[in-house]
């Protein structure tokens, strides 16, 4: 039966720890201009860790984005992309 929803272009149902995991990955990209007028990392015009600050929230979008449309075929990519992403915001809160 299920393979008939596959067929017919039916999506199989988002898990819910899936949900929760992506929105509590979105929060950060919202906070993001914040954090960014409260820091002092763009003072310096010629800096690399400013265009790592500007692209970020880019990213972590597509990051999102992918893993969501990976998720009912391939899960394992899907959080390897999640757990990347967090990594990623560990990495750059540290910068």
């Amino acid at each position: 039966m299920e393979d008939m929803n596959n067929k017919q272009g039916r999506r199989p149902r988002l898990p819910l720890w899936f949900g929760i995991t992506a929105a509590a990955s979105f929060i950060p990209v919202l906070a993001w201009p914040w954090l960014i007028a409260t820091s002092d990392a763009l003072d310096d015009p010629g800096n690399m860790v400013n265009l790592l600050l500007i692209t970020f929230p880019v990213y972590a979008v597509l990051s999102i984005y992918l893993s969501y449309r990976c998720i009912g075929d391939r899960p394992y990519l899907a959080v390897i992309l999640i757990a990347l992403l967090w990594l990623s915001f560990a990495a750059l809160w540290f910068l």
